[in-house]
């Protein structure tokens, strides 16, 4: 059970690294204002961070993360399903449920992690989650190259694998 968490964990760390810097670095190419995209962009990291706590709280680590990922893929796939003429206001609120999507799932692993582990593995699961999560990262500028809509579909699949993921992370064992 600890050995499927960990590899369950690096899935879900890699998913939610991979997309937010993804999503940081397309940012530039989403049409209408940079400024405007980019503070709603902010935004919408602030409200996930304060109200992923809460969540957790309530619903407990598989319907947050289930609830993160959906929230995340559909913001990712109505960015790159958006019109070239569209709203400027439209284009705003498509970037803001993506990054708040993905802003709640990148801290929810860290809220997540330290429960499912027994606490003198705490510290080498983070290590290793996100060192691999990191070095798969490296995507993140590569892929926000690529031809539209490319980079946005990456983004919207790499959180339905997240999805699917967090639908088989055991949390029944506390190890608190």
């Amino acid at each position: 059970m600890i050995v499927l968490n960990l590899v369950l964990m690096v899935v879900l760390w890699s998913v939610s690294s991979l997309d937010y810097y993804l999503i940081s670095f397309f940012l530039k190419y989403i049409p209408g204002s940079i400024y405007v995209n980019a503070t709603v962009s902010t935004l919408a990291e602030i409200v996930a961070n304060m109200t992923s706590g809460a969540v957790y709280k309530f619903f407990g680590a598989k319907t947050a993360f289930v609830l993160c990922f959906t929230i995340s893929a559909v913001g990712g796939f109505l960015i790159a399903l958006m019109p070239s003429d569209a709203n400027s206001l439209l284009e705003a609120f498509f970037v803001l449920v993506a990054k708040f999507g993905i802003s709640f799932a990148f801290t929810m692993v860290y809220l997540i992690t330290p429960g499912l582990f027994p606490t003198e593995l705490r510290g080498t699961v983070f290590g290793i989650c996100n060192v691999i999560a990191r070095f798969l990262t490296i995507l993140s500028p590569i892929l926000a190259e690529l031809n539209e809509p490319t980079p946005m579909l990456c983004y919207s699949f790499t959180s339905i694998a997240g999805l699917l993921a967090s639908l088989m992370v055991v949390t029944s064992v506390k190890y608190d």
